[in-house]
């Protein structure tokens, strides 16, 4: 009886196993062109993040930047550095790799199975926006504390760590949030029972 169990979740576990394969292959597959899409469009992007940054360090935070530009550099753009122009002095900030996790975000919302398509513009777009918000307050934060940076540099280390980790984060709880609260409230209903 026990051996009829086993072979009866056999379809079902392989469905799932051929699934999961799927999604990783396509996941790989979309992080790839996406990223190399990314890159090339790096210098627009930047552009953007660079001049509203700069507009709220200076219009919010009296920070005096008189310019601000995208310095693109590298194959496919990789070495890109933000530039801004403080007192005279050029402030160079490498943003290719803090901006690149774009990229893999969009690769996981494209590549997740079962997703209706109006639910997966909405998480596309809400997590671009995060993601967008995420990448001009890191660059505000960088610059109005640049002194305190100077002396702790291993601080803007940890938290790009961190934006390496976001795109997973926002997906799991943009694209799976109800199932887990879901599958939470199912579990503290058959404990309490």
């Amino acid at each position: 009886m026990v051996q009829n169990a086993r072979n009866g979740n056999k379809p079902a576990f392989r469905h799932r196993l051929v699934v999961v394969l799927q999604f990783c292959r396509n996941f790989i597959e979309l992080t790839l062109l996406l990223s190399v899409a990314w890159w090339w469009l790096l210098p627009y992007y930047g552009y953007a993040i660079a001049q509203l940054s700069a507009g709220v360090l200076l219009n919010g935070l009296d920070v005096p930047i008189e310019a601000a530009r995208i310095d693109p550099n590298g194959i496919l753009n990789t070495e890109s550095a933000l530039v801004f122009v403080l007192d005279g002095h050029e402030l160079r900030l490498a943003v290719a790799l803090l901006i690149t996790n774009m990229a893999p975000y969009l690769a996981l919302v494209l590549a997740t199975p079962g997703l209706r398509v109006v639910r997966r513009l909405v998480i596309l777009v809400a997590g671009a926006a995060v993601l967008f918000g995420g990448h001009v307050a890191f660059i505000v934060l960088a610059l109005y504390f640049r002194e305190a940076i100077a002396a702790a540099p291993h601080i803007p280390h940890a938290i790009a760590q961190f934006y390496l980790t976001l795109p997973f984060l926002l997906w799991i709880v943009l694209a799976y949030w109800g199932r887990i609260t879901a599958s939470l409230a199912e579990t503290a209903n058959s404990e309490n029972e």
